[in-house]
C-alpha cells in the first residue's frame, strides 16, 4: 500500500512539473498565472512523495522493523498535515508572492474565536496522541476507567470505545480517559484474582470448611491450578464465619460466568458435606415439627433409597430385610453438570446408584487419552468393585446435568454382609459379570479385544472380599 501510494505520487509529480515546463513560452493567455499553478501543483506531489519516503524508510522500516517501535497512526496524520501546511504557506509566500504576516495579524481576532470552539477539540487530539505514543493500553484490552468497564474496540484521535459486558458501546473523550484512573486487567498478565465471599455458620470448623471450598472451587472449568486457589476467614459477623475464596483465571471477560459457577459448586458441596450456609437473621420463628411429621419425612428418605436399590442385579441375593437395613444407612447426595463424582485411581470404598440424571464413564487409555466410555442414567449404578474390595476407581464419573445418587459406604454394607456371608457367591457372580462387561466395552473403545488376563479369576473375588471386610473363612 505505502509503495503503491509513493508511486502514484511520483507519477502526479512527473505529470505537473512535465505540464509546467510545457506551458513555458507556450504564449498561452495568463501564461505566468498558468506556470504559477502547475509549479505549485509539482511542490505539492513532490513533497507527498517526500512524505511517502520519510514513512517508509523512517517509520516503517527503522522505527518498526529494526527498533520495534510502533509509530500511531495519529502522529503520522499530524506529520503529514504539518508537511502539507508548511508546504502550502512557502508556495503562497515564494511562488504567489503573497504577504502573510499581515493576514496572520489581521487575523488573530477570529484565531481566538476559533481556538476557543475547537479547545476541547484539540485537548482530545492532544490525549489521543499521548496515549497512542505511551501505550498504556491497546484495542482488545479488558479496561475499567471509572464507572465502565469493557475491552477496547477503537482508538481515534478524538474518543476510546469500550464495549461493556452488556454489549454496550461506551464513547468516552480521550481527553477524560487521560484524566481518569484506568485499571487495565489485561496487562501485564492476563491472570487475574477473583474473590467469592460465603458466610458458613460458626458450629463448623475453619479447617473442614476451608477444604470443602477448596475442593469446589478446583473443580470448576476456568479456575487456574496455578497460582493455586486460597480461602482465607475474612470477618466472624453475628450470624456467620466469612470467607474470602480467592482464585485466578485468564479469561476476565468471563468473569461473571466463572464466579456463577463456583458459587453453585460451593453450594453443592457445602451441602454434601453437612455444613450450612448461614445469612443474617434478624426475627426470631420458632417452628415446632411433631415427632409424627419428623418420623414421616424419614420414612419417605427411606421408602426413596429403598425403592433404589431394591431393583440392583447385584442386590439380587438379599431379602427385603437386609436391602431396607442398607436404605437406612445409605446418603442421598446431589451433583450439579460438570462435577466428578469419583476420579480414576483414587481409593473408595463406596458404591453410587443414579436415582435422577445422567453421568459419563471416563477412562484413561494408555496412548490414547480419556474416552467416555460409556453413559448411565436412572437406576444404574457404578463403584461395586470398590464398595467389595476396596479396589482403587478404574475411571472417573462424571455428571452431564443435575445428578442425584444413593451412596453405598463399606460401614453401611459390613453388618449385611458379617450376618450373611451367605450372599457372597450370589455378590461375586454379579460381579464378575460386570466385570466382563466392562472389560469388553474398553477394549472396544480402545480398539482391541478384551485381555484374558485382565478378568477376574474364579474365586478371588471371593478371598479379596473377605479379606476387605475381615471375615473369617469358612
Amino acid at each position: 500500500g505505502s509503495v503503491r501510494r509513493l508511486r502514484t505520487s511520483a507519477i502526479m509529480t512527473g505529470l505537473a512539473s512535465g505540464a509546467a515546463l510545457a506551458a513555458i513560452g507556450s504564449g498561452l493567455p495568463g501564461e505566468d498565472h498558468v506556470v504559477r499553478v502547475l509549479a505549485a501543483l509539482a511542490m505539492l506531489s513532490a513533497a507527498a512523495t517526500l512524505m511517502r519516503i520519510v514513512e517508509l524508510v523512517l517509520w516503517q522500516w527503522f522505527l518498526a522493523r529494526r527498533r520495534h517501535i510502533a509509530v500511531p497512526r495519529l502522529a503520522l496524520d499530524l506529520f503529514r498535515l504539518a508537511t502539507l501546511v508548511a508546504v502550502g504557506i512557502a508556495i503562497l509566500k515564494y511562488d504567489f508572492g503573497l504577504e502573510l504576516s499581515g493576514l496572520l495579524v489581521t487575523s488573530t481576532v477570529v484565531s481566538a474565536v476559533i481556538g476557543l470552539a475547537v479547545q476541547d477539540m484539540l485537548a482530545n487530539v492532544a490525549a489521543g496522541l499521548g496515549l497512542q505514543m505511551e501505550k498504556p493500553f491497546s484495542e482488545g484490552h479488558w479496561l475499567q476507567i471509572g464507572s465502565f468497564e469493557g475491552f477496547v474496540t477503537q482508538m481515534n484521535w478524538r474518543t476510546l470505545t469500550l464495549r461493556t459486558r452488556d454489549q454496550h458501546e461506551v464513547i468516552l473523550p480521550n481527553s477524560s480517559v487521560a484524566k481518569a484512573e484506568v485499571l487495565n486487567f489485561s496487562r501485564p498478565s492476563t491472570v487475574q484474582r477473583l474473590h467469592v465471599s460465603v458466610g458458613v455458620a460458626y458450629e463448623h470448623a475453619p479447617a473442614a470448611v476451608k477444604s470443602a471450598l477448596l475442593r469446589a472451587t478446583a473443580a470448576c472449568p476456568g479456575v487456574l491450578p496455578e497460582p493455586a486457589s486460597a480461602v482465607v476467614v475474612k470477618a466472624f459477623d453475628p450470624s456467620a464465619i466469612h470467607y474470602d475464596v480467592r482464585f485466578y483465571t485468564d479469561d476476565y471477560a468471563k468473569r461473571d460466568e466463572l464466579i456463577d459457577d463456583v458459587h453453585s459448586r460451593i453450594w453443592y458441596e457445602l451441602r454434601r458435606a453437612g455444613f450450612a450456609i448461614a445469612f443474617p437473621r434478624q426475627d426470631v420463628v420458632l417452628r415446632t415439627v411433631s415427632d409424627g411429621e419428623a418420623a414421616e419425612e424419614r420414612r419417605q428418605r427411606h421408602r426413596a433409597i429403598s425403592g433404589v436399590l431394591r431393583p440392583l442385579p447385584l442386590f439380587t441375593a438379599l431379602d427385603d430385610e437386609q436391602v431396607e437395613a442398607l436404605a437406612g444407612s445409605a446418603a442421598l447426595l446431589a451433583y450439579t453438570r460438570g462435577e466428578t463424582l469419583v476420579h480414576q485411581g483414587e481409593t473408595g470404598d463406596s458404591l453410587f446408584v443414579i436415582r435422577s440424571g445422567s453421568v459419563r464413564v471416563e477412562k484413561s487409555l494408555p496412548g490414547r487419552g480419556s474416552a467416555v466410555v460409556a453413559k448411565l442414567g436412572s437406576g444404574d449404578f457404578f463403584g461395586e468393585m470398590s464398595l467389595l474390595t476396596g479396589d482403587p476407581r478404574t475411571a472417573s464419573v462424571v455428571a452431564d446435568e443435575e445428578t442425584e445418587v444413593v451412596v453405598v459406604s463399606k460401614e453401611a454394607f459390613a453388618p449385611v454382609l458379617s450376618a450373611d456371608t451367605g450372599i457372597l457367591p450370589s455378590l461375586t457372580q454379579a460381579l464378575e459379570s460386570r466385570l466382563r462387561n466392562a472389560d469388553e466395552r474398553v477394549a472396544g473403545h480402545a480398539g482391541a479385544q478384551a485381555d484374558e488376563a485382565t478378568r477376574p479369576v474364579p474365586g478371588a473375588l471371593v478371598r479379596n472380599i473377605r479379606r476387605f471386610f475381615a471375615l473369617d473363612d469358612d
